[in-house]
């Protein structure tokens, strides 16, 4: 479950408790002795752990329309109505994740999440989720609602927008980019059905250009000497149902579609790309304690979310610690005589140092969905819990038990990092030393051997102030390393470092694509 112990309840919060576990009881016997023990022990088991008071997320839950309370409906189970029976869970609920679990440390999968709601609400509000384009990239009803909290802010007309612009930023500038009038936005709901595929035009259609007529009064718009007659005589069509303000006024009421930043890739040869400094972001914080960590857990790419902020992000995560705290790069990709041509271009200082690309395919899952971040951990040289013992970048599954207070770290046998290298798990590193223009590679998977390249052959010019490395890489099988070849989709993650920012406070970017000719990548190389 996604709550944590809390402290001590106090008499008030036992009274409460007791209630909560008298309504359990009455449910159970309701429902008949075979499934009572299964409901009074599992709910009563959440409530031992996950204290009962008022600044426990279970009881808001409980209290609630998906609780126990009288108002709530007698046929409410309490934390198995989503959770589950969650048998193993409560055996060893350290060890155990519930049968269904919403994160932060478990995360079921999507569809299993989803379900417990749909059993309920696809008879109405998500009666069409299954075809909603939010469910068909990767989004789940956690996303965007909480049941643990007072309030679910998505529910609320004043704090709706703060959730929909987790990934609609554009929007952030308010209807008709009139930021300074957005306290006066109507919801986003008002015009758009998120729990479908439809575009607004069929929600406006359904309340009669609600979100229009938020502002827009039609009435005062037909007194007005400011308005002219034409539109006087237009506006009177809105007394048909089966017409909406969008008919006259299409594409006005947010900026721009070209203004924000593509939500899906729009494959190019190249293009140019922010690196910014991701401080000590690692992927045990991205898994576990991001905000965003549980669409990353399932499958989501960071570019979902934070395409077009890297350079905001830069510059929180320096804190003026780092100058610049983002740079700008200029990547272009070709094949040329069956082999891959990487050209990165950028304005270059004297303090320049290392240039890095690090790949993966689609057999890698963590560096898919992370990409350079998916080899940073917080126990490594410089990050969070640095204990001074892991000086190399690895990726997390080539460990059998990681390192934590009394635990020691435990790499997996050659063996078994035989059997992941050759299933594909591991990644491949290019690094470039930009003073003596050497270039190494290794194979990172349990630590990170560096050698000298024998693949990749290096051109490097400069005009003034501007530099080009170009990487060239021979196609198909090789001996050591990924196998570059047409059909695959591969990840990759570029990094930037000076003098005075080494190791893990380079620049850096977020996870890119690549293909060969395909159409849901950041690059195209033909």
């Amino acid at each position: 479950m996604s709550t944590h112990p809390t402290t001590r309840p106090t008499r008030r919060d036992s009274i409460m408790r007791m209630t909560i576990i008298a309504g359990l009881a009455a449910i159970v016997l309701t429902l008949g002795t075979s499934g009572a023990t299964a409901q009074a022990s599992s709910s009563e088991a959440c409530l031992e752990c996950h204290d009962y008071g008022e600044d426990s997320p279970v009881h808001l839950v409980l209290a609630g329309a998906h609780g126990t309370a009288l108002e709530a409906g007698d046929d409410r189970q309490g934390c198995i109505e989503c959770h589950g029976g969650s048998a193993d869970h409560m055996r060893a609920p350290r060890r155990n994740s519930p049968d269904v679990s919403f994160g932060p440390r478990w995360s079921s999968t999507a569809g299993a999440q989803d379900q417990p709601c749909l059993g309920c609400h696809e008879q109405g509000t998500a009666s069409n989720w299954r075809h909603a384009l939010h469910m068909h990239n990767n989004l789940t009803c956690i996303t965007c609602h909480d049941i643990h909290t007072a309030e679910d802010k998505v529910q609320v007309a004043t704090s709706q927008a703060g959730v929909c612009e987790t990934c609609h930023k554009v929007q952030k500038q308010g209807v008709h980019g009139m930021e300074r009038r957005k306290k006066r936005n109507p919801p986003c709901t008002e015009c758009h059905n998120p729990h479908n595929h439809e575009d607004a035009q069929a929600q406006m259609l359904r309340n009669g250009s609600a979100g229009c007529l938020y502002c827009h009064d039609l009435e005062r718009m037909a007194a007005s000497e400011r308005v002219s007659a034409k539109a006087k005589s237009y506006h009177k069509v809105m007394t048909n149902p089966e017409r909406t303000c969008l008919d006259c006024h299409e594409g006005i009421a947010h900026a721009a579609a070209d203004s924000a930043p593509p939500m899906h890739p729009q494959p190019v040869s190249a293009a140019e790309v922010t690196l910014f400094y991701p401080g000590m972001t690692d992927s045990d914080w991205l898994l576990h304690l991001h905000p965003g960590s549980q669409p990353l857990r399932q499958g989501a790419n960071c570019q979902q979310c934070h395409r077009g902020d890297e350079a905001g992000m830069g510059e929180i995560l320096a804190d003026g610690s780092i100058t610049p705290a983002a740079r700008n790069i200029a990547l272009a990709f070709a094949v040329i005589d069956n082999a891959l041509r990487v050209t990165v271009s950028w304005e270059s200082g004297s303090d320049d140092r290392q240039l890095a690309i690090m790949w993966g395919d689609r057999s890698n899952d963590a560096f898919a969905r992370g990409g350079c971040f998916a080899a940073c951990h917080n126990d490594m040289a410089g990050m969070s819990r640095d204990s001074g013992r892991v000086g190399q970048k690895y990726l997390g599954i080539s460990r059998e038990q990681r390192q934590q207070i009394g635990q020691p770290a435990i790499v997996r046998s050659e063996d078994e990092l035989a059997r992941l290298r050759a299933e594909g798990h591991f990644a491949e590193i290019w690094r470039l030393d930009l003073d003596s223009g050497t270039v190494d590679t290794a194979i990172l998977l349990a630590e990170t051997p560096w050698e000298s390249s024998k693949l990749i052959e290096i051109n490097t010019s400069s005009d003034g102030n501007r530099r080009s490395v170009a990487f060239t890489r021979m196609l198909g099988n090789t001996d050591n390393g990924l196998n570059f070849n047409k059909s695959e989709k591969y990840t990759l993650g570029v990094a930037l470092s000076g003098k005075d920012n080494p190791g893990a406070k380079h620049w850096v970017s977020l996870p890119l694509t690549l293909s060969f000719g395909g159409n849901d990548t950041d690059f195209t190389a033909e």
